[in-house]
């Protein structure tokens, strides 16, 4: 298998793989920074923001955001690539599957025993549409952004 081969298919365009691999890559490093940021302005508006503190938001977004990510990123390439489906649905599919994610994973956070990590009917109901909002910002921003990889030709 030659370079050539590898990196595109018999047509000339990108191969899944790398497709894959460039809509996963983009949503890993864009989604983070916007969720967190988007979702600072809603929970904690104290007006326009510091340098120091936009830049320590977008650092710790990283570290919080990664994994929603990652999930949002891998639904979007499976129905780009496997399914040909690139709708309005799928950001909202990908913003609802990462809002849970990251509700678990907030929820780990805190000093409990196992059993709650899995109870997500008592997490109120603003916490929700904070997560579900900046996951929505960030799931359309990074839709938007990764349309050329979605398209085969």
């Amino acid at each position: 298998m030659s370079g050539a081969t590898f990196f595109r298919d018999e047509t000339g365009t990108l191969s899944p793989f790398w497709r894959f691999s460039n809509i996963v890559a983009i949503f890993l490093l864009i989604w983070p920074p916007i969720c967190g940021s988007v979702g600072w302005w809603m929970k904690f508006d104290f007006g326009q923001p510091l340098l120091g503190w936009m830049i320590t938001i977008v650092i710790y977004s990283y570290v919080f955001c990664a994994p929603p990510a990652l999930l949002a990123g891998i639904i979007h390439a499976v129905a780009a690539i496997r399914f040909q489906h690139n709708s309005m649905l799928v950001p909202l599919l990908a913003a609802g599957s990462a809002t849970i994610l990251s509700l678990v994973l907030v929820s780990g956070l805190q000093p409990r025993p196992v059993y709650y990590l899995i109870n997500l009917i008592n997490v109120p109901l603003e916490s929700y549409a904070l997560f579900f909002v900046a996951s929505l910002t960030a799931s359309l921003i990074c839709w938007r952004l990764t349309r050329r990889f979605a398209r085969t030709a």
